[in-house]
């Protein structure tokens, strides 16, 4: 089998005040595009057999699977572990108006490691455990395909996990760009790419 993932199109900031709600902010305008760009791709890449799309519980990956779905006629299956590093938050700032920010945490992640609020042993064990039960899923699945849409974070995390990389947030990965990684029946995995953009070139 093979594992698409997609990370979510680009979002809008959100802040709902201090010790206010989980911020989940919507896509913008050019996150609908992009979110419309990679409904297109699948709906125009029948070679990739995609048979399940899986989202996280976060509306910025929901929102982007959905033009997907449709184009597929499949109902995505939400699994809250995909959920980004900075669940539960009441603010998000996207990544393009931080870049250049002095913040902390931001510096963390522009060096390639968690921000110093995430308990890292617990995001490896729930987006390791995400992963695997998706494969778990499609053991028998042959030259089938599950796309996957959710975060940097966690992909980059899930990636790192099986290059033995370490630094877990080593690639910068665009808005819907995607990254494979092939699942053999004895379970054996490889990743295949990272980041390709080609499909959403034109509204990056």
């Amino acid at each position: 089998m093979q594992l698409i993932l997609a990370r979510h199109a680009e979002p809008v900031a959100a802040d709902t005040g201090e010790g206010g709600p989980p911020a989940d902010p919507e896509l913008s305008s050019r996150g609908r595009v992009q979110a419309s760009a990679l409904g297109w791709w699948a709906a125009n890449n029948t070679g990739e057999k995609i048979t399940e799309i899986v989202v996280s519980g976060m509306r910025r990956a929901q929102e982007t699977a959905q033009p997907a779905a449709n184009a597929l006629g499949l109902t995505p299956v939400v699994d809250e572990d995909l959920a980004e590093f900075d669940m539960g938050r009441s603010s998000y700032t996207p990544v393009h108006e931080r870049l250049g920010s002095d913040d902390p945490d931001w510096q963390r992640i522009s060096e390639g490691f968690l921000p110093g609020f995430v308990d890292v042993g617990a995001f490896t064990a729930r987006v390791r455990d995400a992963f695997d039960r998706i494969v778990a899923r499609h053991a028998d699945a042959g030259r089938e395909s599950v796309l996957v849409v959710c975060h940097a974070g966690t992909i980059n995390l899930f990636l790192a996990l099986e290059l033995a990389l370490a630094r877990p947030l080593t690639f910068p990965l665009d808005h819907v760009g995607l990254s494979r990684v092939l699942v053999s029946r004895s379970g054996r995995r490889r990743v295949r790419s990272v980041n390709e953009t080609g499909h959403v070139a034109d509204v990056l």
